[in-house]
């Protein structure tokens, strides 16, 4: 290594370590660039960075990162009937009947999909719309499973996610 190129090593090391225990960042853009013809010799390699002055993503991916299916308390009690296989379904691309009963379909596949249900209770719901015999058994979830099928889902909701965070949920 010549002499030149040792001092010049030096330099740039000497006044980076200055800048830095000098203060914050502003010290930092008071620091010269080194030379090109000193960074040509340092570097042989090719100078091009794709990556220099792009102030966006080069690949944006799209999804949902908190899904719920009808096998969640929540969801189930508002109406989603919807399982974990139509819910990925959906997100592929594919056709499927909605919750009201209407075919949907999305214009564009998803690139992710996170279903997110809760432990809690897990399956409630279908086993209630499915008149299960534990819940049916006992005279609070019959009267739950009727009052869902005559059109009052909202009020069952809301009194089951009440007893549920009163820890007033009755136990099978």
């Amino acid at each position: 290594m010549k002499r030149t190129e040792m001092v010049t090593r030096s330099t740039l090391v000497v006044a980076s370590m200055v800048a830095v225990l000098a203060g914050p960042m502003d010290a930092l853009a008071q620091v010269p660039p080194p030379e090109p013809e000193t960074l040509s010799k340092l570097y042989r390699g090719t100078t091009y960075s794709p990556y220099a002055g792009r102030g966006f993503p080069s690949q944006v991916f799209w999804g949902d990162t908190h899904l719920h299916t009808d096998m969640s308390m929540d969801a189930g009690a508002f109406g989603n009937r919807l399982g974990i296989d139509d819910a990925y379904r959906f997100a592929r691309g594919e056709e499927v009947t909605s919750s009201t009963g209407l075919p949907v379909r999305l214009s564009r596949p998803l690139d992710f999909l996170v279903v997110a249900d809760h432990s809690d209770n897990m399956g409630f719901f279908p086993d209630m719309f499915a008149g299960k015999p534990h819940i049916m058994g006992d005279s609070t979830g019959k009267s739950w499973y009727n009052r869902i099928q005559a059109g009052e889902g909202v009020g069952v909701a809301l009194e089951l996610i009440g007893m549920f965070s009163q820890g007033e949920f009755p136990r099978p």
